[in-house]
């Protein structure tokens, strides 16, 4: 049996059966965006990926448009009552701050999170691991799973995920003249400076923490 889908997985399928039924061919991420009123194609990718990790549909490497369905594609019904669902969310894997989308198409893996305690509304929303201790005094530890919003434009003061170079970060993001930096919690450890010495790219704002007991 598949993996059950997300309300916006399944709506995402359900619009490329038609699409593909109606015209024979599989429709670009543009009208898949369109279409879902989706605000990013970032937002579409992780979709596809989704949907491909379980089972539903097969993409070939290098063509466009090219989506195959698989047989049976109909999402099973959600387990849970329409009153309490779970999203699923991919987990973050590796990516670099002059290629951060590397991150959300290859994640490590998938997590799924309660829509009674996180109100997954808005923007694209994934997961990432913290990464170390450099905000321990704010009580967010090494291997922690922090729940992001995508948006790269934070509030002064927003808990923040992203890369510096190749290696990922969790920092305040601090308004800094017309510049920023990105504090840790812990210190002598040197703030990120958005100086030019070091790329930094910032996945979105940490709006939840989960952690294994």
């Amino acid at each position: 049996m598949r993996p059950p889908l997300s309300p916006r997985q399944r709506q995402l399928l359900a619009f490329i059966e038609r699409y593909i039924q109606e015209r024979g061919f599989p429709p670009s991420y543009e009208e898949m965006r369109t279409a879902l009123k989706v605000s990013s194609l970032n937002g579409i990718a992780e979709m596809i990926a989704a949907l491909e990790r379980k089972g539903y549909i097969r993409r070939q490497p290098g063509k466009s448009r090219a989506i195959n369905l698989q047989e049976a594609t109909t999402a099973p019904p959600d387990p849970l009552p329409p009153s309490r669902t779970c999203e699923t969310l991919p987990i973050l894997g590796a990516g670099t701050a002059e290629n951060p989308l590397v991150a959300l198409l290859r994640p490590r893996g998938l997590i799924s999170v309660d829509s009674e305690f996180f109100a997954l509304t808005g923007q694209a929303w994934v997961a990432a691991l913290v990464p170390d201790d450099t905000m321990a005094q704010e009580g967010i530890r090494q291997g922690d799973v922090v729940i992001i919003e995508q948006n790269n434009q934070p509030n002064n003061g927003a808990l923040v995920y992203g890369f510096a170079g190749e290696q990922p970060f969790l920092r305040r993001y601090v308004e800094s003249g017309a510049s920023f930096e990105l504090q840790s919690s812990r210190r002598g450890i040197a703030p990120l400076r958005n100086d030019g010495k070091t790329p930094l790219a910032i996945i979105g704002i940490v709006r939840g923490i989960l952690r294994r007991l």
